[in-house]
């Protein structure tokens, strides 16, 4: 066991790119997949392996049901000496729950939510909204500093998934907009030119719009972040709901998401929802 390598669980977009920039920076241990992955740098199929051959251990699964499985399958292994870093955007009581449970195994955890997607990834532009105790944060800062141009200490474990849950509500909605807003313009005679001109000098203008104004343009749905991911974060933000009289938009945007899942775009990237309007 080496006390500066890490394991990676999970090797889907985000957790192959993690994966090869922590090869590239001499940290990663192993990597460990359900579903064989001899290509990704330290691949083994043996999960008990990954564990022993680091200290840090990330889950970077798709939902809290495969993150419990996997959680499953690893906590026999579990030392004192490990810290189990769940990357997956899961409901805050899950993630309590992992806490509690790597706790009963005698090791440590904590949350380290990605706030972006899969280019973010592989240029180390994704930040960490992280959730744990000081000493388990500074632990792995100087893993996932040199991936991240912001890792941010949200608070308790559950704080992170809350704060990556209300981020991602956000974009949810946006993405809706920009689809709209962009379908809207095109179809009554403005052309890709004129409309981003404009955008780019109007106060909705963001990274969002920045980072998906190429994909728009090329008609390009292959998946940065996809409608199936998104639609799962957005039934975790309605099912974690505390405001007093609920949600109002969140619900429309959900049944957009859904309809873009149910007419076969959940593969697909966010902004595939375009078809929903403008096939």
């Amino acid at each position: 066991m080496n006390d500066q390598k890490v394991s990676v669980f999970g090797l889907g977009i985000m957790g192959r790119a993690l994966a090869q920039n922590l090869e590239a920076d001499g940290v990663l241990g192993a990597t460990w997949n359900r579903s064989p992955r001899p290509d990704v740098p330290g691949f083994t199929a043996d999960i008990g392996s990954a564990v022993d051959r680091s200290r840090i251990l990330l889950l970077v699964v798709s939902d809290g049901a495969a993150t419990s499985a996997v959680f499953d399958q690893l906590q026999p292994y579990l030392t004192a000496e490990h810290v189990v870093v769940n990357c997956a955007t899961v409901g805050p009581d899950e993630n309590r729950a992992l806490d509690r449970r790597a706790r009963d195994a005698g090791a440590r955890f904590c949350e380290a939510l990605m706030g972006g997607s899969k280019l973010a990834a592989i240029n180390r532009k994704l930040p960490f909204y992280l959730g744990g105790d000081v000493d388990v944060i500074d632990r792995l800062r100087p893993i996932l500093e040199p991936l991240s141009p912001a890792c941010i200490h949200v608070g308790d474990v559950g704080d992170a998934s809350i704060a990556k849950l209300a981020m991602n509500l956000n974009l949810a909605m946006q993405v809706v907009a920009l689809c709209e807003s962009y379908a809207f313009a095109t179809s009554n005679g403005l052309s890709d030119d004129q409309y981003f001109n404009v955008l780019r000098h109007n106060t909705g203008w963001n990274y969002l719009c920045e980072y998906k104004e190429p994909k728009l343009r090329a008609r390009d749905f292959e998946a940065q972040f996809s409608v199936t991911n998104m639609l799962k974060d957005v039934r975790l933000s309605l099912a974690s709901d505390h405001t007093a009289k609920g949600l109002k938009l969140l619900p429309f945007a959900e049944s957009i998401y859904a309809a873009g899942e149910t007419g076969g775009l959940g593969d697909e990237d966010m902004v595939a929802l375009l078809k929903l309007v403008q096939p």
